[in-house]
């Protein structure tokens, strides 16, 4: 018979390999780095101060007219 119960079964487990610890911080430091740049890089949508009051109406623009001169004087 082919199935011996006292046969010894080989062992097929393997030990994983320890993970550098300086490949995380490499990580950790690279998060940092994308997280920074986004900041700083990212089109802000609030930057008008919020106390200034809603315009509801357009305004028009100032048509061009010449000043006023005075005559000249002799």
């Amino acid at each position: 018979m082919s199935n011996n119960i006292n046969k010894p079964r080989p062992d097929l487990r393997t030990t994983p390999a320890p993970q550098q610890p300086w490949m995380s911080w490499i990580a950790v430091l690279v998060i940092i780095v994308v997280a920074a740049l986004t900041w700083g890089f990212w089109p802000h949508a609030n930057t008008i101060s919020s106390n200034a009051p809603a315009q509801t109406t357009t305004q028009q623009p100032a048509t061009a007219t010449p000043p006023a001169t005075a005559p000249a004087q002799q």
